[in-house]
This record gives structure tokens, C-alpha cells and sequence, in this order.
């Protein structure tokens, strides 16, 4: 699991570090605070290193040469960020007006073990630097963009794979895990969290080789899955995501607005399945914009018997980088975006009616 994430002149980051807990994290923030930018960074670093640990077991070379092997982690890790936050240049990441590096660092624990890795660019360089690297198998990450992906999931992974596209990889990615077969069992505590989304649905999602994907509703009839609304195929999504094993014990989901094109009923339900994935060890790290999400979240937390841990960060603008505010709680934070312009508008309101 991710447990810190340390970058130095990076996008919007001058020097920033976010440590994050095993169960539940969220991060708020207003617009252009580098909230998505982190959910990336910890993506392109897991899941160069799972790339890894893949290739490791396919060729047995890679085992005995700690040379190819840290070349290997730069070479994945390098396509892996060009990929992912799609710059003209990978020196355009580079926030450094006086071409001081880029440098990050990222620790994960497996089990009572913790590795580091770090790397470093400039402004002119055409790939990364690996400089602290150490070997770790670890589950395969999962990242769920803005945007729904079932609509596109019958042609999209094979043109991504044929034609130069500026849509971002993690689209690709999630289209491919979502083309894996489903289990023979799912876990009973999972099974648990797919039976109480399917009951929102109405129905069970079905993925077919083709690639078209289906709602099978409980009277038996099929709706394809551009006529369900799109808040309902991001949580059709992570349904079928567990069902197929992708989601279980030891991955780690990001998910980039959770809330986006969710009624706030669904919210209420999107809150639990989250706080339940963390519970079955599952770590989950998210960004929103919604004050609901956020409060629900916090109160779920607050109220949890179960030893869930849940951390809550605020991306902070200051004169020429950004601050990370964190705590346990969503009150915690000194400040939150979203909280003061909600009273704003009550105080709005309020002026408005007192002068009627």
C-alpha cells in the first residue's frame, strides 16, 4: 500500500508531502491545487512497479540483474508518466523556473516492510532518473478517472493501442481490468458490498467478450449501459471491478471525483461502499469536491467502531506553491474550500430574506 508520496518542484508542488493511512483518504481542495496530480503520481509509481513484478515472473533474468532491473523501473516509469499526465515534454512537469530538479519519493509497506522509491528530472530531460529503488511484488493499482468508461470499453482499448490518442492512459488501463474474466467466487465481505450496489442498479452488470456491457434488470430484461444514467455506470463499474478480482485485499483504488454525476442519495451509499472497501483492506485514496461526500465520509469515520483509519487532506493555494493541511476528521482541517463558500451562500441567503 501507499504510505507517502514526497515531491519537490513538481506541477503545482514546490516541496509537499502527503502521508497517507492503509484505510480511507481524501483530498479536497479548490481547482488547480494538484489533487489529481497526486492520485497520478501514486499511480504511475505503483503500477510501474507492479509492471515489474509481472515481467520479473514472466522472464527469469530480471531476478538475478539488479542492473536491467532498475533500467527496467525507469524505462516503465517513464513511459508510465508520459502516458498518464500526457505533457508535450516530460520537463513541462517541472515547476522549477531556475531548472532545479523534479524529485520524488514514494514509500510503500507490504506486510512489516517498507521500500522507498526516488526519482529526479530537469526541465530538458527526456526521461527520469531512478535514484532509490528497491524490489517489491505488490497488487495491481486501480484508478477510475472523472469519466465513465463502460460506453467506451467495445472499441477503446484497441485503438489506443493502434493510434497516437491524447486521452490519457488511465482510461486505458481501467478498460483493460474491466476485460477480466469474472471470478468463481468473490470473497463474502466483497460479496456484501456488490449485493448493496446492485440493489441501487436494479439489476447485475454483465461484460460480454465484445466488450458491450449490459444492465440485467430483476424482471429480466437488458438495458444497454449507455441508457443508464452515468453516476450509476461509475458505481457499475466498481461492482464489476470486485467481481472480477481486481478490487480485493491489498489494492489500492484511486479514484479522481468520486462524486461526479451522483445524486447526493447515491452519495449516501457511495460513502459506505468506500468506507467498506477500507475496511476489508482495501486502501482508497480520493478526490472531491463534494461538501456531502466530504461530511458523510467524516461522519461514517467519526462513527465507525471498526478500526478504520481515515485521513482527510486539503490542498491549500499559497502566494507561489501550494500547502497540505491534514487530519483525521474533516473538521480537523483549518480550512476547507467548499465548507466556506457553503456558509457564504447561507449568509446570502440569509441577507436576502432579512432584507424582504
Amino acid at each position: 500500500m501507499l504510505k507517502s508520496i514526497k515531491m519537490k518542484n513538481f506541477t503545482a508542488f514546490s516541496d509537499v508531502i502527503f502521508e497517507f493511512v492503509p484505510g480511507l483518504n481524501v483530498i479536497v481542495g479548490e481547482n488547480i491545487t494538484g489533487k489529481s496530480h497526486v492520485l497520478k503520481m501514486g499511480y504511475c509509481l505503483l503500477y510501474s512497479l507492479y509492471q515489474l513484478s509481472v515481467k520479473k515472473a514472466i522472464n527469469k533474468a530480471f531476478i538475478s540483474d539488479d542492473l536491467t532491473i532498475q533500467e527496467s523501473m525507469t524505462a516503465l516509469l517513464t513511459k508510465k508518466i508520459l502516458n498518464v499526465f500526457k505533457p508535450d515534454a516530460l520537463g513541462n512537469l517541472n515547476q522549477s523556473k531556475a531548472n532545479q530538479p523534479t524529485e520524488v519519493m514514494i514509500e510503500i509497506k507490504k506486510e512489516n516492510i517498507n521500500q522507498l522509491i526516488g526519482f529526479s528530472f530537469r526541465n530538458n530531460d527526456n526521461r527520469i532518473m531512478v535514484n532509490q529503488f528497491s524490489k517489491m511484488d505488490i497488487h495491481m493499482p486501480l484508478f477510475i478517472p472523472t469519466n465513465e468508461v463502460l460506453t467506451m470499453l467495445p472499441e477503446f482499448p484497441e485503438l489506443y493501442e493502434k493510434h497516437y490518442m491524447s486521452i490519457d492512459e488511465t482510461y486505458y488501463d481501467l478498460c483493460k481490468a474491466m476485460r477480466i474474466p469474472l471470478l468463481k467466487k468473490i470473497p463474502d465481505d466483497l460479496k456484501k458490498i456488490v449485493e448493496s450496489l446492485e440493489d441501487v442498479l436494479g439489476g447485475k452488470i454483465v461484460v460480454q467478450k465484445t466488450g458491450h456491457v449490459y444492465l440485467h434488470l430483476s424482471d429480466n430484461k437488458q438495458l444497454e449501459i449507455s441508457l443508464v444514467a452515468e453516476g450509476l455506470r461509475k458505481l457499475s463499474t466498481l461492482i464489476y471491478l470486485v467481481k472480477n478480482g481486481t478490487i480485493s485485499k491489498e489494492c489500492t483504488i484511486f479514484w479522481d471525483e468520486a462524486e461526479n454525476n451522483l445524486n447526493p442519495k447515491y452519495m449516501t451509499k457511495l460513502a459506505n461502499v468506500l468506507f467498506a472497501l477500507a475496511q476489508n483492506g482495501i486502501q482508497v485514496i480520493i478526490v472531491t469536491h463534494s461538501l456531502f461526500l466530504m461530511k458523510e465520509l467524516s461522519l461514517l469515520s467519526e462513527i465507525s467502531t471498526d478500526n478504520v483509519f481515515c485521513r482527510f487532506f486539503n490542498c491549500n493555494p499559497t502566494q507561489n506553491s501550494i500547502s497540505v493541511e491534514y487530519g483525521d476528521l474533516l473538521e480537523d482541517l483549518p480550512s476547507v474550500a467548499s465548507l466556506h463558500e457553503a456558509l457564504r451562500q447561507d449568509d446570502r441567503e440569509q441577507a436576502f430574506y432579512q432584507n424582504q
